[in-house]
Parts: C-alpha cells; sequence; structure tokens
C-alpha cells in the first residue's frame, strides 16, 4: 500500500493451464494459466543457506502432497534457480526443463508415479538480487560502516524465486522453514522461532515453528542486524523488528499495532491465528511500500518507523494507517484469501476500507472518515478514463495479473465498501463480516461469498448493487433538473474524455442516494435510471456515500455555493472534488471549483481546507508556463489569506492534530504562489534548525521546493553525509519537489544512482515528474534508450507512463507509446493508455478549464 494514493506492484509470473481455480463462478477457465494438478501441496520443508557477501543462496526443499491420478511428469513454479537434484519418494531421478519467462520448471521422471502422498524433494541454488521483489538484499549505511539486509517480498507470484511451488493462492500448504544465518544476525520469518543450534564458522541454524496452512506469496524470511521490541496482547506476541539503533523510532508502531489487534480480534470475531506478530521494518523502501506476509509484515521504512524528534503530524497518521491496512490483511487476505487474482479486490479494497475504518474507531480526533475521501477521488478519477477497468476482471496471463494491482482494485474497491456499508448499516455489515471470518477461515473464497453473508444480515439487495459497480467499469453521472417544486434526476456514465462515450451502450447502477432538500429531512434512493424528488436545490450524494459524479444546474450550484458554509464537511468536500472533475472534462463550468473554494468559511474544516489547496496546487501545475498563471496565482494567495489568518503560524491549545498538516500544506502552498514573506520564514528556520517539528520539515520542503542550483547542491552535500535511510530520503524527497525544470531533470541522475537509499528511486521520479514532466522525461530518454532502468519491473512500468501523463505536451504521447511498444509486454500497457488519455486531458484543461478560471479571476477584478 503504497503512501496511501498508489501502491506500485510486483509482475506476476502464473504458470501455464487450462486448470481454473475451484469455486469461482467468475473465472475464465478456458486458457487461465495456472500449474496442471499433478500434486496438490499439502506442506514444504524448507532449509537455506544464503551466501549474503556472494548474493547467492542454496536451498533444499521436501514437498509433500497428492497426486489426483498417476503420471510421470510435474510441473511447478520456479524462477531464476537452477535444480542440482530431484527425488520423489526418495528416488533420485528426474530430467528438468527450465522456462524463466514462465516462471516454471518441468520434471520429467524415469518411471511413473501412482495416485497417492509424495515428496518432491528438489535441491537447487539461486542469486540473492539487488532489487526490492524475490529474495534479495538491502544495502545501507551505518556509523561503523555498511551493512546488508537479507528479505523477500513476494506478492503476487515471486515466491518461486526463493523455492520451487506452486505459487498460487488458492494452494495453500504448511511451511517449516530453517535458515543458515550469521550468529550475530537475527533471522525473522511468519512463525516464532522454535530452535537454534550452532554452527562453525561464527553461524547457526535458525527452525521455526511450522505454520498454518497458507498460500505462498504470504510466506517471509529476513535476516540482518536487527533489534525488536515487542509486547503481549490477547495471547499474541507483537513484535517490531528494525535496524539496530532504531529502537527510539519503533515504540509509536508497536502501540498502535497492540491496540490494532485487539480491535480487529473483536471487529472480526475471530482471534488472530497465530503466536506472533512481526512488523520488520526495511532499511530502505520496498517494492510495494509493504507487504502483508502472515505473522511477519514488512514495510518500507517510513510505513513503519515514527521519530518523536523528527516525525510530523501527517507521518504518524500515515503509519498508522499503513499498519492498520497491513495489520487488517491478516485476517482479509491471509486467513481468508482470494481464490485467484481476479478477486484482488476482496483484500485490497477491504483493507483500504479496513484502515479508515479502524482510524475512526481509535483515533476519531484525526477525522479520517474525511480525508478518506481523497482515496475515493482516486478511485474515481481512475474509473472515468479511457484505461478503466471493472474492479473485478478476467486474469489469465501474468500481465494482466499485474494490472489488477491499482487505483481501480484499492481505491474504488474501498469506495463502494463504503457506499455498501452506510447503506445496510454497520451493525449489519460488521455481523456479515464475522459470519464470513467464521465460514472461510483458513480458505480460499469469492467475492460473493462475502455479500451474500452481508445481504443475509441486513435483508437488503446487495448483491445487486456489488454486481454492478465491480463487473462494470465507469463512474454514475447524476444529472438534475427543476420540475416545478420538485426536482428530476437522471443517471449516466461520467467520462474524463466525454467523447470517449460516444457508441458505447450506457451501463446501469443501482445506486443508493441521500438527498437532502433545504428544510426536509435526508432521504435516501435506490437510483436505477430517473427518479423525481422533493425540493428544490436538493444537495446530491449528502455524506459523499454515494460512488458518483453529481452535475447540477447552474442556479443550483449557486444556490449551494451560497449555503456551503452550512454544509458538513464531507459535502464541502465532495462539492469541490465533483466542481473540478467536472470543469476539467467540460461537463460544467471550472469556475464553479473556484467559486465554492470561494465561499468556504476561514474556519472550515482543517480535512476541507487541505483538500481546497490541494486542487488550487493541481490548478497552478496545469498552467506551467501560462502567462495567466501569475494572475492565478495572485487570487490563489487572496482566497488563502483569510485561511493562513486564522490558522495562524504556531499551534494552538486544542486545535485539531489535522490543523498541524493544514498549516504546513498552507504555508508550502503560498510559498509556491509566490509569498515572499511566507519564503523568508521558511529560510530562517532552516538556516537556524529551529523551530517544531512540522516547522522545520516544512521548511526543508519548501527550500527543496524554491531551490535554486546552489541551495540543490547544498541539499545533495547534506543528504550525502546523512547515514540514516529515513533521513537521507527525507531530503531527497525535498530535492525532488524543486520547481525548476533543470533542477527536476538532475533528480533523474540522483535517483538512479548510488545517493538514494535502496528501493527509492522509482519515488523520486515521481515526485519530479509530477513537477516537470517534460524536462524528467527528457533527461529520462538517455537511460531509457540504453535498457531498463535500475528499479523493478512494476516499478518502471507505472512510473515511467506516470511522469509523462503529467504532460500536456503531446509530443509525450508518441514517446510514451514507444516506451510501451519497446519496454512492456501487451497486456501491461494500460498504464501507457491511462497516460495518454491524461495529456490529452491536461491539453484540453489549458484550452478550457484554464480559460474559464480566468474569466472568473478577470471578473472578481472589475
Amino acid at each position: 500500500m503504497r503512501k496511501l494514493t498508489i501502491r506500485i506492484w510486483r509482475v506476476l509470473a502464473i504458470m501455464s493451464g487450462p486448470i481454473a481455480a475451484a469455486g469461482d463462478p467468475h473465472a475464465l477457465s478456458e486458457g487461465r494459466q495456472v500449474l496442471p494438478r499433478t500434486l496438490v501441496p499439502t506442506r514444504y520443508e524448507l532449509s537455506l543457506i544464503p551466501n549474503a557477501e556472494a548474493l547467492t543462496f542454496k536451498g533444499v526443499v521436501q514437498i509433500t502432497g497428492d497426486a489426483a491420478a498417476g503420471g510421470r511428469q510435474m510441473v511447478v513454479n520456479a524462477k531464476g534457480l537452477t535444480f542440482d537434484e530431484v527425488r520423489l519418494d526418495g528416488q533420485p531421478g528426474g530430467a528438468v526443463t527450465l522456462d524463466d519467462k514462465l516462471g516454471r520448471a518441468a520434471i520429467a521422471f524415469p518411471s511413473a508415479f501412482a495416485p497417492g502422498r509424495h515428496t518432491l524433494s528438489i535441491a537447487y541454488h539461486g542469486p540473492i538480487t539487488k532489487g526490492t521483489i524475490g529474495f534479495f538484499a538491502m544495502d545501507y549505511d551505518t556509523p561503523s560502516g555498511k551493512r546488508r539486509t537479507l528479505a523477500t517480498n513476494f506478492e503476487p507470484a515471486d515466491a518461486r524465486a526463493l523455492l520451487p511451488c506452486w505459487d498460487e493462492p488458492a494452494l495453500k500448504a504448511a511451511f517449516a522453514i530453517s535458515v543458515t544465518a550469521p550468529a550475530d544476525q537475527m533471522a525473522v520469518s511468519n512463525m516464532p522461532v522454535a530452535a537454534i543450534a550452532p554452527m562453525e564458522g561464527g553461524l547457526r541454524l535458525v527452525r521455526f515453528a511450522e505454520t498454518p496452512r497458507m498460500s505462498t506469496y504470504l510466506l517471509f524470511l529476513g535476516m540482518g542486524d536487527f533489534e525488536r521490541v515487542h509486547r503481549e496482547v490477547d495471547g499474541v506476541d507483537v513484535g517490531v523488528v528494525f535496524k539496530r539503533g532504531d529502537a527510539g523510532k519503533a515504540a509509536y508502531a508497536l502501540e498502535e499495532a497492540v491496540a490494532l489487534l485487539h480491535y480487529y480480534n473483536g471487529y472480526f470475531g475471530v482471534r488472530f491465528p497465530l503466536p506472533k506478530l512481526d512488523l520488520i521494518a526495511a532499511p530502505g523502501e520496498i517494492t510495494g511500500s509493504s507487504m502483508e506476509n502472515w505473522g511477519a509484515i514488512f514495510y518500507s521504512q517510513d510505513d513503519l518507523l515514527f521519530d518523536p524528534a523528527a516525525s510530523t503530524e501527517r507521518e504518524r497518521q500515515r503509519v498508522f494507517l499503513v499498519v492498520s491496512h497491513e495489520m487488517a490483511h491478516q485476517w482479509f487476505g491471509d486467513l481468508v484469501t482470494m481464490a485467484w487474482w481476479d478477486n484482488l479486490w476482496l483484500n485490497e479494497g477491504f483493507a483500504r476500507w479496513m484502515q479508515t475504518h479502524a482510524a475512526d474507531a481509535l483515533h476519531p480526533e484525526w477525522n479520517t472518515g474525511l480525508q478518506a475521501a481523497r482515496i475515493y477521488e482516486s478511485g474515481k478519477r481512475a474509473d472515468a478514463r479511457v484505461s478503466t477497468h471493472p474492479v473485478l476482471q478476467p486474469v489469465v496471463s501474468a500481465e494482466q495479473a499485474a494490472q489488477a494491482f491499482d487505483s481501480i482494485t484499492y481505491n474504488k474497491g474501498a469506495a463502494v465498501i463504503t457506499m455498501l456499508e452506510a447503506y445496510v448499516g454497520a451493525n449489519a455489515f460488521r455481523d456479515g463480516v464475522r459470519e464470513y471470518m467464521r465460514k472461510h477461515a483458513f480458505g480460499n473464497t469469492v467475492d460473493s461469498d462475502l455479500w451474500r453473508e452481508i445481504q443475509a444480515v441486513a435483508g437488503k439487495p446487495v448483491l445487486d448493487i456489488e454486481h454492478d459497480f465491480t463487473r462494470q467499469a465507469g463512474v454514475p453521472l447524476v444529472r438534475i433538473e427543476r420540475a416545478g417544486r420538485q426536482s428530476r434526476l437522471t443517471a449516466a456514465q461520467f467520462a474524463e474524455d466525454p467523447d470517449s462515450l460516444k457508441g458505447a451502450p450506457g451501463n446501469r447502477w443501482h445506486l443508493p442516494l441521500t438527498i437532502q432538500a433545504p428544510g426536509l429531512a435526508p432521504a435516501t434512493i435506490i437510483l436505477t435510471g430517473t427518479a423525481t424528488v422533493q425540493g428544490t436545490a436538493p444537495l446530491l450524494n449528502a455524506g459523499g456515500t454515494a460512488y458518483a459524479r453529481v452535475a447540477y444546474r447552474s442556479a443550483d450550484a449557486a444556490a449551494l455555493a451560497d449555503r456551503i458554509a452550512q454544509l458538513t464537511p464531507i459535502d464541502q468536500v465532495t462539492l469541490i472534488n465533483d466542481a473540478w472533475a467536472l470543469g476539467e472534462s467540460g461537463y460544467a463550468p471550472a469556475q464553479n471549483l473556484m467559486t465554492f473554494i470561494s465561499r468556504l468559511p476561514a474556519d472550515a474544516d482543517p480535512v476541507v481546507w487541505d483538500r481546497a489547496v490541494t486542487l488550487l496546487v493541481t490548478v497552478d501545475r496545469a498552467y506551467r508556463e501560462d502567462p495567466a498563471r501569475i494572475a492565478f496565482r495572485t487570487q490563489a494567495l487572496r482566497l488563502l489569506e483569510p485561511v493562513a489568518r486564522a490558522i495562524g503560524t504556531v499551534p494552538r491549545a486544542g486545535e485539531s492534530p489535522n490543523a498541524q498538516s493544514l498549516r504546513s500544506r498552507l504555508w508550502s502552498a503560498q510559498v509556491r504562489f509566490g509569498d515572499d514573506e511566507a519564503f523568508s520564514r521558511a529560510k530562517r528556520i532552516f538556516s537556524a534548525g529551529q523551530g517544531s517539528i512540522a516547522d522545520q520539515r516544512a521548511a526543508l520542503d519548501i527550500i527543496g521546493l524554491a531551490a535554486d542550483g546552489g541551495t540543490f547542491d547544498a541539499l545533495l552535500a547534506r543528504a550525502k553525509a546523512v547515514q540514516d535511510p529515513l533521513g537521507k530520503i527525507r531530503i531527497l524527497r525535498a530535492m525532488a519537489l524543486a520547481t525548476e525544470p533543470s533542477l527536476s531533470a538532475r533528480m533523474v541522475d540522483i535517483a538512479l544512482g548510488p545517493d538514494a537509499p535502496a528501493g527509492a528511486g522509482g519515488e523520486l521520479l515521481a515526485i519530479a515528474g509530477d513537477e516537470n514532466p517534460d524536462s524528467v522525461w527528457r533527461a529520462l530518454a538517455p537511460h531509457l534508450a540504453k535498457g531498463p532502468l535500475p528499479i523493478d519491473q512494476m516499478e518502471r512500468w507505472y512510473v515511467i507512463p506516470g511522469i509523462a501523463a503529467a504532460s500536456a505536451d503531446p509530443t509525450r504521447i508518441d514517446d510514451v507509446r514507444h516506451y510501451g511498444e519497446r519496454d512492456m509486454p501487451v497486456d501491461a500497457r494500460r498504464p501507457v493508455d491511462a497516460a495518454v488519455a491524461s495529456i490529452k486531458l491536461n491539453e484540453r484543461v489549458k484550452a478550457g478549464a484554464l480559460v474559464d478560471i480566468d474569466r472568473w479571476i478577470a471578473s472578481r477584478a472589475r
């Protein structure tokens, strides 16, 4: 789960064969690439001997399983491995044919084996990589020199890079793991250490307790110069594991993990079934940001570690959300697992929803439910593009599986779950989830298994609604027309490019929609096409839970602007989000956004203003080099001036925690828009190294944002001198914010070079590309011409098209298409399609939405 916005995922190398996962009514069995069921594994016994210095390892695995029929061949998943010896039931022999492209090994035995129980033993060896998927090494600096951590990261299908296996989520088995490790290092896996035996040469043999039945992608092994702090809750040993010296940064995550485990035990109605749960901090960034390995969750460093002396309130909340997301997976995904990757949203959409639910329960002061509107907005934006797809989509090939890990799966999935919980009620929803957990613990499911239980408890047509929003793509668009003293509603489809809907069959949804007309009680209807409701100028989608856009008549939009101060914070956020999306795409005047923001009271909820500031920065970036940007920035500063006065520059007693985050974001926006006094204050605080943590961190980002060449060089020198990878990445992120195009171009070599902490290159490129996509693309082009970048494959597939997507230059369209054709498989090019659509939208925004905003600004000057 990447930084609550996007998560960049591993490629899935699935095996060939026409057998679909049992019990999946939505599967396309014909052509699905899975392994033939010559053996169904029940237990793996794995012994590993890593050589961290040589970046190689040796392994022996004994796989016990059942063969329904006899034969002379078995096919297992294996990627990058070399088989040294194969035995079946103790008998040597077996010719091995490896196919690394498909990630499989076919083993032909000299004589046929009979149906029944068998044990397949394989001795093999393989490489330890320098990426952050499969089995890999992460290097980092310490005061006493370089250190190296070994770790694994498998989802969706890279367990095959560690051991020959049946690498599919439905083929659960028990794992008994032992590893030869340096005696001065800690080894960590899914289960507690069962025994340790000393060995010669400064080594020791570490054996872990056997796991329950689990999917291969949830397996974890790590070793390094670690420390561990821990506490017991509900009979479970909960620990945080981190590189030596970071104990002070682990206390917060441990405290929250203990509270979360107890909360989840109650919510799910099934207790966490393992004896221990470790949260493990990588000494850098990992692909995917964090991974929910059962009993051994693996996190990028800044998704788990919180330094009271250097971390901000925004980082405090983010650590909680990432920890709660991955811990929710211990039930939704690990205890009960989707039958196949087409039901991935069962894992990710639910965990994305649950992180908000848990935060609202344990930290209501954060108002996380309101903040989650940005998550749902991300899902809607992805779902409105021509590159969209249904939440539940057929997955046949490796490339298609890789495409499933995106904003629609996570963020639309979470939005749909939020809508359904609001429709049936929190208690009925929870009771349905509990029944689902009880029935399917340690098993595999499809999404209808969950919704059937919730429908049975709620007595409402949950399956009809869920079906509409997961089996078809697209965002409903609700329009409103006056009909006397009533209002007539119609439902159609919203698209980022309205022309893309021409000639397409119209989608229909069962849409739960709450309506609040002035003077009337709120009412919820199921909108399927058209409806007539009482009252004029009603607020549609009151409460913001309906997965839809709402387009108002001009008079109704003006009436809502007049009373926006009386609306709830979520309704204020929903209005401004819809206003920008509709304005970008030409469904409504873009100046509605400016009108709504201009009418927000200065003391509106900090989360509302945080979103408003973000949208103003989005509009500013759209102007790029347009001379009209000067007038926009002047107007933006005027809009923000009352908010800046109201919130002040220092914290006030009793203020919301979110006020601290808004204060920093507002300060940065003021500097971006040309406020010299705000910039001078940032320079004073940065130079003196004084002020609150929030001020120092905001000042660092502002210095990076406004940096010239000399300042950029000074920041780089500071980053190189910092040994702590967490401190180093904070400085580099600030540098990547630079608005000067030439400095964004310089970030390319830094992101791809030795100064970036392990796994951080893709993120740094993405940050710089958001600000100056064309400069970054031009600087990146020579690296692309030389071959793949030194970042993980799936990260490349998302980050590079994402850089192009921020551009409004039509020449980027050919550039990104050429990149996709050269470096990406045909079935993996959805990010390229999304980038092309985004570039075209950015062009239309310049020609339409910005011109409309210019008219609004001119009218204010008269």
